[in-house]
C-alpha cells in the first residue's frame, strides 16, 4: 500500500512571552497586573492554541518597590507535534510602586514669658505633612532635643534643624524637612 509521512518542522522556532507589567506612584493602596503576550515569527504556529502556560502570571504590591510575576521558560511548552524545536524566551512580568516625594513642616514650640527670677522651659515641635499618606507619629525619627530653658531676659532657641529629621518610611522619597525652630 502507499502512504504518505509529514515530519515535523525541524528548524527551531523561538517564541517571545512578555509579562505585562505596570508603574504607578504609591498611594497606600495594592495595585496588581496580570498577563503576558506571546508572539513569534513562524507563520505556521499559533501561540494562541499552540502553548500551554503552567503557572500563574500575576504581581501585585502596596508598599514601594517591585514585585515580579516570576514567569520562566520552564512553565510554558509546545502543545502543537507539527513543531519539534520550539524555544521559549521569557521575560518577566512586574508590579512597581515608585515611593512619592512628601514635604514635612516641623515647627517647634515657642514660649514668652515675663521676668520673674525662675528659670522657664520650652519643649516639644509639631509636624505635617503635605500628603495624608505620611504619618507624622512614625514615618521618621528625630535625632535632637526639642527643648530650650531660660531664667535671665533674653531669648535661646531650641536649635532644631532639617538634618536632624530622618525619613524612615521606604514609600517616600525624597523628604524634605522645613524646620522652624522653636524658642523660650
Amino acid at each position: 500500500d502507499g502512504w504518505l509521512k509529514i515530519n515535523p518542522i525541524s528548524e527551531e522556532i523561538v517564541v517571545t512571552i512578555v509579562g505585562d507589567n505596570n508603574t504607578t506612584d504609591y498611594d497606600g493602596k495594592e495595585h496588581s497586573v496580570s498577563g503576558f503576550t506571546a508572539n513569534t515569527e513562524h507563520a505556521l504556529y499559533n501561540v494562541n492554541t499552540d502553548v500551554k502556560f503552567d503557572g500563574t502570571a500575576t504581581a501585585a504590591r502596596t508598599d514601594a518597590g517591585t514585585t515580579n510575576m516570576g514567569l520562566a521558560k520552564e512553565q510554558f511548552s509546545n502543545t502543537n507535534g507539527n513543531f519539534s524545536n520550539v524555544t521559549f524566551e521569557v521575560t518577566d512580568g512586574y508590579q512597581t510602586i515608585n515611593p512619592i516625594n512628601v514635604t514635612v513642616t516641623i515647627v517647634g514650640a515657642n514660649n514668652t514669658t515675663i521676668y520673674d527670677g525662675k528659670e522657664h522651659s520650652v519643649s516639644g515641635y509639631t509636624a505635617t505633612a503635605d500628603s495624608e499618606l505620611y504619618d507624622v507619629e512614625k514615618d521618621f525619627n528625630f535625632s535632637g532635643t526639642a527643648e530650650a530653658a531660660r531664667k535671665n531676659v533674653g531669648t535661646v532657641d531650641m536649635g532644631l534643624a532639617a538634618d536632624q529629621f530622618a525619613n524612615i518610611n521606604p514609600n517616600f522619597d525624597p523628604v524634605t524637612f522645613v524646620v522652624t525652630d522653636g524658642s523660650q
